[in-house]
């Protein structure tokens, strides 16, 4: 056979190329989306103030988080996600409502509360509010092991009133 007959299919030694992987799809659920945080991951953060100063208004960091899903049987919570603490303490986010629900609420062990929703772009938002300050934070998946994150820190009275705004981009650290 001359080369080039086969339709290019083989490879010399008889070799043929492994398939490649489906395409990423992104969660369809926030089930889906809070199994999908669970493992070792290496958060890249960068921070930004609303400072006056020419110097100190950002700031970039990094840190190896593990975190765990616990799903909690079919009722009103929805399960636990974990943050297992290196630097901190382990951290817990209870998420309430129901399997189908594209909303809800959610408590942390540190003792904030607030709202959840997972939205149509298959983002997860969580607001909460602590003293005079409002927090939203969202939390999407562009490929099946890279997870984004943003959080803006505005004034509680006045949301536009933007404090503070973190991004955050988060690699899985795979298993060898």
């Amino acid at each position: 056979m001359a080369m080039g007959e086969d339709g290019g299919k083989s490879r010399p030694n008889g070799v043929v190329p492994a398939p490649s992987p489906p395409p990423f799809q992104p969660p369809a659920t926030v089930q889906e989306l809070l199994e999908r945080c669970a493992g070792r991951w290496l958060s890249l953060r960068t921070l930004v103030t609303v400072s006056r100063e020419e110097e100190g208004w950002d700031q970039s960091e990094s840190a190896q988080l593990e975190f765990s899903w616990q799903p909690t049987e079919p009722g009103p919570e929805l399960g636990v996600l974990r943050l297992h603490g290196t630097r901190q303490p382990d951290f817990q986010l209870h998420m309430v409502g129901a399997a189908g629900d594209r909303e809800g609420r959610f408590a942390g062990s540190d003792g904030r509360r607030g709202h959840w929703r997972f939205d149509s772009d298959h983002v997860l938002q969580l607001t909460w509010c602590s003293g005079d300050q409002q927090f939203a934070e969202r939390i999407w998946f562009s490929k099946a092991n890279l997870r984004l994150r943003s959080r803006t820190v505005s004034c509680r009275n006045n949301p536009s009133a933007v404090q503070a705004c973190a991004f955050y981009s988060e690699i899985r650290r795979l298993q060898r």
